[in-house]
């Protein structure tokens, strides 16, 4: 039985054509799908999922040129390698079948021997390329499961009260978080966002929870972890690149949070009983400059009351559609109808509230509650 993944698509409004093409490819083993017009081409291209299709240029209805563009334009379909057949021996016509995407083109005066050595060179190229498009997907996929696995889930540390919203927009994204004990009752908390989307911005956070481990002690404060953070990711990983973050250290027993913000939007603080408000502290960005000083802001907290710490990702979608919008008043509004969620709702819900579940961003959100 034949392998339905090298069928070959024949599109051609010609009988005497088709029959030709299907007899010297069934030879060599190609499955063979045909249509007789462009817009059974198209419906077939979608029905059968060819490795690749022989497409007439001129036909009745939409020609072949037409049915090129919308095959290359529909993401089921724009991946299929097409080659072109044609009567037309004119320059132009070969130049527009490879700018809208073909592959090849076949004179239909070729003899069997051409069209058999380009269709083989064609399937062969597809088919390299399906392997690599799949193993390529495969290792980001590893990447993207191995920054996950990085990520601490609220049920890895229970006594630091948190739960989180995390969703990258590629498979690995900029955005991270951590949550590190730094001593008994005292936990400290980073949102960060690596400026950019590609995949070597997953390298960061590997990196980010090693010097954490290092800096998140009784013996540094808030300013001075930011500080070594800048200090070693400016001169390495992030040369070409910036880091924004925000941190927030909770010491329950003393009844006291420490916060700074690195060029990232503030947090907000959600009092058991009082307004909400902004936890607004900034500072340089963290790998601009090696040399860069941090400030932090000190305030006492009693229990049950909340901070949310997210990205720009967030929010971002509410500036596109109204540039001039105040953000942290709008975010504030949305949050003051939710806030009293228990704790393990209220990320998800923020971010359906602002309408970010299918954003241009990455999204990152942790609520804290002291």
């Amino acid at each position: 039985m034949s392998d339905d993944s090298y069928t070959v698509l024949v599109v051609d409004d010609s009988r005497a054509n088709r029959a030709f093409l299907a007899s010297i490819l069934e030879e060599d083993g190609y499955r063979i799908a045909q249509a007789a017009d462009g817009e059974s081409g198209l419906a077939a291209a979608t029905a059968e999922s060819p490795v690749l299709i022989l497409l007439d240029v001129v036909m009745p209805g939409i020609d072949g040129f037409e049915t090129l563009r919308r095959l290359k334009t529909d993401p089921a379909t724009r991946r299929i390698a097409v080659i072109m057949l044609t009567s037309l021996g004119d320059q132009d016509s070969k130049l527009k079948a490879f700018d809208y995407g073909a592959v090849d083109y076949i004179v239909k005066s070729a003899n069997e021997a051409e069209v058999r050595a380009r269709v083989r060179v064609h399937v062969r190229l597809a088919k390299a390329n399906e392997e690599l498009m799949a193993a390529r997907a495969e290792s980001l996929q590893q990447i993207a499961e191995a920054q996950r696995s990085m990520l601490v889930k609220p049920s890895e540390l229970p006594e630091a009260r948190f739960s989180v919203y995390y969703r990258s927009l590629r498979e690995a994204g900029g955005d991270f978080y951590d949550v590190v004990p730094v001593s008994d009752g005292v936990f400290f908390y980073l949102m960060a966002d690596v400026a950019g989307h590609d995949v070597g911005t997953s390298y960061v956070t590997p990196a980010v929870k090693v010097l954490l481990k290092q800096c998140a002690t009784p013996a540094h404060s808030v300013e001075e972890s930011l500080a070594y953070l800048n200090g070693i990711l400016s001169k390495t990983i992030l040369e070409d690149n910036y880091l924004t973050a925000f941190a927030l250290r909770i010491n329950r027993r003393a009844g006291k949070a420490v916060f700074a913000a690195a060029g990232h939007p503030p947090a907000l603080y959600l009092p058991k009983d009082g307004p909400i408000s902004l936890a607004e502290c900034e500072n340089p960005f963290i790998g601009m400059l090696e040399e860069s000083s941090y400030n932090s802001v000190s305030m006492d907290v009693h229990e049950g009351d909340r901070f949310i710490l997210y990205t720009d990702g967030l929010v971002e979608l509410h500036l596109e559609s109204a540039p001039n919008i105040d953000l942290n008043k709008h975010l504030m509004e949305v949050v003051s109808g939710i806030r009293n969620l228990p704790l393990q709702e209220l990320p998800h819900a923020l971010v359906h509230e602002l309408g970010a579940d299918n954003p241009d961003d990455d999204v990152a959100v942790m609520v804290v509650e002291v």
